[in-house]
């Protein structure tokens, strides 16, 4: 703990005449290893320690970071951070407030931490995904094992001292299969915030790679779907996405304060159908990534942002709150701290319905089920394209033959009020495998939700 120095540094930020200062220890490590049809081609171990610094002077704000954790380095970053917020004097920043305290968060019941297991158990993890694909005979196979995990230390001087402990583990497999001039590939990816338990039963790495061939196998077969306006039911993976990238980013406080977003001053109004309810937390025991305070210390809250169709709340920092007058939620996030402090999302998924995913489907007379992400684009105004890599056309009820790189086109707050059924199979997917992007960072996220069903998208494809 850093408290000694933490104190400090907020006498002489006192000194200089700063009215806020924080200080913001990082100490992360990221692991990987990526084997390429029986080789090994990525091995790393790659850590990250260091401080940031962040000041509010006159309402101006100074952000500056430093490897150099010798008092003296923190004194001169401390300096360059007041310095800075001199220059932006009169800019008119200021923190929402939060209640002082003190405390440690841990992420509990992990059973083999990857900062213990052994090297050559993670390698074992790798070479078991490639030994499953490797026995079916595919063209070519990837694996991976990734972990990050570590420890953020924020101190305030406005009372907040708090640690809170970073865990996500994952492991992914890659099928390519060649036959008969046509290739079909997938991935499978499983991650959570545990140690290497978690790659075990369910989640094996076998169970994984079958998971990863079984849907490659299904895309050799699978062609492109009819092309229109269509009934849509996506599966949890897809359901996360639109949760996420087409909704989730509308919510985040930074985008409300400038007006860019169009849930600007909509609080309290219908905008979906009533079987909608997303909310964004910090944790949930169905899974996702375990973010139990925030990179400004504050603890993370479930935050219902849609209740039965109605707007309910958006995303803060504690920027973000203040400027908009409301309360930090928990969602100030940094890439690193070499990073100040923006809005970013935690796990953002929609809430359980009444429906099995069986009745979904036995429901439907004609239209596509859906699943496994592919890549796409959204606007700020909601417009998205999304692709699916994989799923069925169904007729009268009963699942058919299979569609593959399937496009889904339209805008988020016209497809919530298409909304018609939500299933009880929340599933939350996290993964140490990239994240969510903005403003040049990325950060871990959680995302999914249900099977629900959309009566009206738009659908790329053959006419």
């Amino acid at each position: 703990m850093h408290e000694d120095i933490a104190q400090i540094l907020f006498e002489k930020a006192g000194h200089l005449g700063a009215s806020f200062a924080e200080v913001r220890f990082e100490d992360t490590t990221r692991e990987f290893i990526s084997y390429v049809n029986g080789r090994i081609t990525s091995l790393g171990n790659q850590k990250t320690k260091g401080a940031s610094i962040r000041v509010i002077y006159e309402g101006g704000l100074g952000f500056a970071s430093t490897y150099d954790l010798s008092r003296d380095g923190l004194l001169k970053a401390l300096e360059e951070a007041v310095k800075i917020a001199r220059s932006l004097s009169g800019s008119g920043k200021k923190l929402a407030t939060v209640e002082p305290y003190k405390k440690s968060f841990k992420i509990e019941n992990v059973k083999n931490h990857p900062s213990q297991a052994e090297l050559t158990e993670k390698i074992g993890l790798v070479k078991r995904i490639y030994s499953y694909l490797s026995e079916r005979k595919v063209s070519s196979s990837i694996a991976r094992y990734g972990s990050y995990y570590g420890v953020i230390e924020v101190y305030t001087s406005d009372g907040l001292h708090v640690s809170a402990e970073r865990l996500v583990t994952g492991i992914s497999a890659t099928a390519v299969i060649r036959e008969n001039g046509k290739v079909g590939d997938s991935t499978e990816t499983y991650g959570a915030s545990l140690g290497l338990e978690a790659f075990t039963g369910e989640n094996s790495p076998e169970n994984i790679a079958e998971k990863a061939y079984e849907n490659a196998r299904l895309a050799l077969k699978a062609s492109r779907p009819p092309a229109g306006l269509q009934t849509v039911i996506t599966r949890p993976e897809l359901t996360g996405v639109f949760a996420h990238e087409s909704f989730g980013h509308l919510t985040e406080g930074d985008g409300i304060f400038a007006g860019s977003s169009p849930l600007v001053g909509r609080l309290g109004e219908k905008l979906a159908s009533e079987q909608v309810t997303i909310v964004d937390s910090g944790y949930d025991e169905r899974g996702g990534y375990v973010f139990l305070a925030d990179d400004e210390g504050v603890p993370t809250r479930r935050t219902v942002l849609v209740e039965k169709g109605i707007l309910k709340g958006y995303l803060h920092s504690r920027e973000s709150a203040a400027l908009t007058g409301m309360e930090p939620t928990g969602n100030g996030r940094a890439q690193s701290f070499e990073h100040d402090v923006i809005v970013r999302m935690r796990n953002t998924f929609f809430e359980a319905g009444d429906w099995k995913e069986e009745e979904i489907i036995a429901d439907t007379k004609n239209g596509l089920l859906l699943d496994k992400p592919a890549g796409g684009q959204v606007e700020e105004d909601g417009t998205f394209t999304f692709n699916a890599r994989i799923g069925f056309i169904i007729e009268n009820g009963e699942i058919k033959q299979p569609v593959r790189d399937v496009v889904l086109a339209g805008n988020i707050l016209e497809m919530l009020r298409y909304i018609d059924a939500v299933g009880k199979n929340v599933e939350i997917s996290t993964s140490p495998f990239g994240g969510c992007g903005k403003w040049g960072q990325m950060v871990h996220i959680g995302d999914g939700g249900p099977t629900l069903r959309v009566s009206r998208l738009l659908v790329g494809g053959e006419k």
